[in-house]
C-alpha cells in the first residue's frame, strides 16, 4: 500500500483507464520542468568548492536565483519580441548589478588602496561616485593625475616613477 500526500490533489481521484492516481498523472507530466531546472543550475553554475556548508547553501540559491531571473528575462525580453542576451552574460550583468552600489560604497573609502580603487573604478567606468578629497590632503600625480598623498608632497606616483 502507498500513501499519497499532496496539497493540490483534494479529491484523490484514480483513474479506472489507467488505475494511476490523478496527481500520479499531473506528477509525471511536470517532472520535466524540475529536470530542466536542475540542468541549468548544474550547467552554468556559481559554485566553489568549500568545506562550509553555509556557503555551499549560498552558492546553490544564488544559483538558483541566477537560473529564475534569467527565465523571467527571456520571457519579459520574448514579449516585448527582443532577442535575449545568452544566459553568461546575462550572469556576468546581474552580479555586477548586485555588486556595483557596495563597489560604489567602497569608492567612498578615503583610504583605500590604489590598485583596488583601480579595480573597482575598471569594473564600474561611468560610477557617479570620484575620487574624494580626504580633507584637503589628497593630491595628483604631475604625469598621469592619479591621486597620490598630498601630506607627503609626493609630485609623482610610484607607477610613473
Amino acid at each position: 500500500m502507498v500513501y499519497l500526500l499532496s496539497s493540490c490533489d483534494e479529491d484523490g481521484v484514480v483513474k479506472s483507464s489507467s488505475g494511476i492516481p490523478d496527481m500520479i498523472e499531473f506528477y509525471n507530466q511536470t517532472k520535466g520542468g524540475v529536470d530542466s531546472f536542475d540542468q541549468m543550475c548544474t550547467q552554468m553554475s556559481c559554485s566553489r568548492k568549500t568545506n562550509r556548508w553555509p556557503m555551499a547553501l549560498f552558492y546553490g540559491m544564488l544559483s538558483i536565483a541566477f537560473v529564475n531571473s534569467y527565465i523571467i528575462y527571456c520571457h519579459n525580453m520574448q514579449s516585448k519580441n527582443e532577442k535575449p542576451i545568452n544566459r553568461r552574460a546575462f550572469m556576468k550583468q546581474l552580479s555586477t548589478d548586485l555588486a556595483k552600489p557596495w563597489m560604489e560604497k567602497r569608492l567612498e573609502i578615503p583610504n583605500l588602496s590604489r590598485k583596488l580603487r583601480e579595480n573597482i573604478q575598471n569594473i564600474i567606468p561611468n560610477s557617479s561616485v570620484t575620487n574624494l578629497v580626504h580633507e584637503g590632503k589628497q593630491a595628483e600625480c604631475n604625469k598621469c593625475k592619479k591621486p597620490v598623498c598630498g601630506e607627503h608632497k609626493i609630485l609623482t606616483c610610484l607607477d610613473c616613477k
